[in-house]
């Protein structure tokens, strides 16, 4: 892992209250993530947005990220608030281990550090020492994101790395992690930090950390590069998860085995590349192999299709849908075929050969590739004149 002693001297130790109450509830109707992403800019100065940003800080591990799947604002339930408690309780030991990147963990929490941040210093709604509580949370995270980095360039999904099994194994989380946009999610955030944009640009970062920042993200690009599978020499796409120290495809939970993936995260990655603003020769080439392979694996005039079954419940079936494509989320490494699988980690054709709750409990089919496949000529063009010829 990358040392980040210079980082973590900047950020400072624990963050202190930006309110009198931390223990303050907000009650709004979206969940946080949402409200780190999507409200008005005028919120962002708000008491509001203060208590929820001081709430969020509460519950910042020492290692500067924090656990997932939490409306840092709400206590929803019993079970929740039991949970909160333990955080507390780890905290207060100095300890980490529920630190993540995984679905959008610590990346969201810093989003909305830097908007209240910068929307609070221009209005002029709290104190300098709270602003500068704000700015040491965000860049103890920033600490985070560069230590928790592989010295291949990659990320797993949490850090500190989870302790082995009893049977001695390691978790997959310990594989650089592409699934549902952990690694891309990371790297969008520090491309953000060294361009200086929107809303980081407010925190007024240094040279130096924005340089560490950039440094980590094309690490990160190379990483991606390297992890891209080849078959019979041939660069095709991705796998959701790549071994932290082979790179080669690498399963996860039972249902996510090692394979080809179409529709989300080869996508994402693709939109990513193609938004460099130089893009090397190996990045060119990537994308272009990508594409081609995604044109060649569509799943031609289908579309996904929610109905009533015959209890009566919701459920999923693909349809025929003349003109509209769909892409896999797993393709098998050796026929290249599409298919979708149960918790019992066995392969199917299509939905109908799985159960209900994962038939309608994941995301199996997606078109998102499509609007890659249609912007690749103007991109290329742009970037390699002459070269789409």
């Amino acid at each position: 892992m990358n040392k980040t002693t210079n980082l973590r001297m900047l950020a400072g130790a624990a963050c202190l209250a930006l309110t009198m109450t931390v223990t303050a509830q907000v009650h709004h109707p979206r969940g946080f993530k949402n409200m780190a992403r999507s409200m008005n800019a005028e919120w962002y100065a708000s008491p509001e947005a203060i208590a929820v940003a001081d709430s969020a800080m509460r519950y910042q591990y020492p290692c500067g990220g924090w656990a997932k799947n939490h409306d840092w604002h709400v206590l929803e339930n019993d079970t929740k608030m039991a949970e909160r408690a333990g955080m507390l309780a780890q905290i207060a030991r100095g300890e980490s281990l529920g630190a993540t990147i995984d679905n959008g963990a610590t990346t969201s929490e810093m989003l909305l550090i830097a908007k209240v941040y910068g929307a609070c210093k221009e209005a002029r709604t709290l104190k300098k020492k709270q602003l500068a509580n704000l700015k040491n949370a965000f860049l103890r995270a920033l600490a985070y994101l560069v230590e928790m980095q592989y010295d291949n360039g990659g990320w797993p999904q949490f850090y500190p790395l989870k302790p082995a099994n009893s049977e001695g194994h390691p978790f997959y989380s310990d594989h650089i992690t592409l699934n549902d946009d952990a690694m891309v999610n990371v790297m969008k955030v520090l491309r953000d930090i060294y361009k200086n944009k929107q809303p980081y640009d407010a925190l007024e970062l240094s040279q130096a950390q924005r340089q560490t920042a950039e440094v980590a993200f094309f690490k990160g690009v190379q990483c991606i590069l390297d992890c891209q599978i080849k078959k019979n020499g041939v660069l095709t796409v991705w796998c959701q998860q790549h071994d932290e120290h082979t790179l080669q495809p690498a399963p996860a939970r039972a249902y996510e085995l090692a394979s080809f993936t179409g529709s989300h995260e080869t996508a994402t990655i693709l939109n990513l590349f193609m938004g460099l603003s130089h893009p090397s020769d190996s990045v060119v080439q990537s994308v272009t192999a990508a594409v081609e392979w995604l044109k060649a694996h569509a799943l031609r005039d289908v579309k996904l299709e929610n109905f009533t079954n015959a209890e009566g419940r919701p459920d999923r079936r693909l349809v025929h849908a003349f003109g509209h494509n769909l892409w896999a989320r797993y393709y098998d490494l050796e026929t290249e075929e599409p298919y979708v699988c149960d918790r019992d980690g066995v392969p199917q054709p299509s939905l109908e050969y799985i159960g209900y709750e994962r038939r309608n409990g994941y995301g199996w089919y997606g078109d998102q590739p499509q609007a890659i496949i249609d912007r690749f000529p103007e991109w290329l063009n742009r970037v390699r004149p002459g070269q789409n010829q």
